[in-house]
């Protein structure tokens, strides 16, 4: 099982697919170039929540609670993100690359070491559409992981 992306706000949709084994290679080398943040889940969660309903305790019930604190808990990064965040490219959970988190893992390539960048993009057929496929997304809305 692999891992399908799709602009977000893209009509007709325009999805960019990375079977299972190209999609741990790409993260793995995105994650040596410097291109992959580690976020705390349990705290962007918790801050999620409390973007969605201020005020409230979590648990508390209210209309569309839960819709809500998903949909901003699929948005919600770092506030000045260093790059794409492990989990979102990880698991299919519908969340939002934004175009920031995609500017900032592609300056993270650009200051990569040009050999590394290289060899990378020898071993692994996918890199170039798919370093390609970031700059159309961070030049739009960011895109989804599903």
């Amino acid at each position: 099982m692999g891992r399908a992306l799709c602009l977000e706000h893209s009509n007709p949709a325009v999805n960019y697919f990375l079977d299972h084994y190209t999609l741990e290679s790409v993260v793995r080398a995105m994650d040596t170039l410097g291109m992959i943040e580690d976020l705390n889940i349990l705290d962007l969660a918790r801050a999620a929540f409390h973007r969605a309903f201020p005020g409230r305790q979590p648990g508390e019930p209210g209309p569309g609670s839960v819709h809500a604190a998903m949909d901003l808990l699929r948005a919600v990064g770092a506030a000045t993100p260093k790059g794409i965040p492990r989990h979102k490219l990880a698991t299919g959970e519908g969340w939002l690359i934004s175009p920031r988190e995609i500017t900032a893992a592609l300056d993270a390539y650009q200051q990569a070491d040009p050999e590394q960048r290289e060899a990378i993009g020898a071993r692994i057929d996918d890199w170039a559409p798919w370093i390609d496929f970031l700059h159309v997304a961070g030049d739009h809305h960011g895109l989804r992981s599903n």
